[in-house]
């Protein structure tokens, strides 16, 4: 196996992809999920299709024949600054009336 870099905003290599799908983990999207492959900075921009053709190669089929993972927003990547000027409604209200109340002295 290789050592090369697969994914490099999460650091996978392709040995680690491979173990992970002798492990399994035998369809993109539980790779992604269980390797990180495609959920870095880049959002998969840098690594999914060639995660894709390293599936393939596995699987020894046709690199069309892998469908690639569901991509979920932010499609771009976003900055701290960029969610913070965002005018949304504050959630803490609805989160205090979701948590259950506890007395730290009795317990739940």
């Amino acid at each position: 196996m290789s050592k090369r870099i697969l994914c490099r905003c999460e650091d996978v290599t392709i040995e680690e992809f491979g173990k992970a799908y002798r492990d399994g983990f035998a369809e993109m999207e539980a790779l992604k999920r269980f390797t990180g492959v495609g959920t870095g900075f880049c959002q998969g921009k840098g690594c999914l299709c060639e995660s894709a053709l390293e599936l393939a190669r596995l699987r020894g089929v046709d690199p069309a024949q892998i469908p690639l993972t569901n991509i979920r927003p932010p499609i771009e990547p976003l900055t701290f600054e960029e969610l913070a000027s965002l005018d949304l409604p504050p959630l803490m209200g609805e989160l205090e009336a979701a948590l259950p109340r506890t007395d730290p002295e009795v317990g739940p």
